[in-house]
């Protein structure tokens, strides 16, 4: 063989072990991104609320319906979009002449809390009496929202009114502290 025969040979065969490398690296790279969505799809938190009704009372429940953890960031607590900042403020915006005690409330702080799959914590609760009663009529006007994080780092927003988890940060006007 020529020296240019050859030499064109070796440019062919250097090109084509060029293209079959960068066309191997094309693939990992879509490989690990499936990979990474996968991953993130196992472990996707699904905040929601619920209001429940029993013959002791009714309870405001927060409870995680996804498969990963949930990383509570924030949570807003609002009537008539008005943040409130504690359980006293809250009361006092759906019955402000209520003369019950704390005797019949159930709270927890559910601020800076992680949820695991399938865990729920009573955000509020009482029990049955006329007064709680009442204050019923104005629950439709509570909103929540509550700022969480996945495991991976992902942001989410649960927004009771409209009953939608969002991806994206979020934090409260006013932090509520039971």
């Amino acid at each position: 063989m020529t020296k240019s025969r050859t030499d064109r040979l070796q440019s062919f065969g250097t090109i084509l072990a060029l293209v079959i490398s960068v066309i191997a690296m094309v693939t990992s790279i879509y490989e690990a991104n499936i990979m990474k969505s996968q991953q993130k799809a196992m472990v996707w938190p699904y905040l929601k609320t619920t209001q429940s009704y029993s013959n002791e009372g009714f309870n405001i429940k927060v409870f995680n319906n996804g498969i990963g953890p949930a990383l509570v960031k924030s949570v807003e607590v609002s009537f008539k979009n008005h943040p409130l900042k504690d359980i006293d403020e809250l009361l006092d915006s759906l019955k402000p002449d209520r003369t019950f005690g704390y005797d019949i409330l159930k709270t927890n702080d559910v601020n800076n809390y992680v949820f695991k799959p399938g865990e729920e914590q009573v955000l509020m609760g009482l029990s049955w009496t006329d007064e709680t009663r009442d204050l019923l009529e104005n629950l439709q006007y509570v909103n929540i929202k509550i700022a969480y994080e996945s495991v991976l780092g992902d942001y989410w927003v649960y927004d009771a009114r409209n009953e939608t988890n969002k991806q994206e940060k979020f934090k409260a006007r006013l932090e509520y502290d039971n």
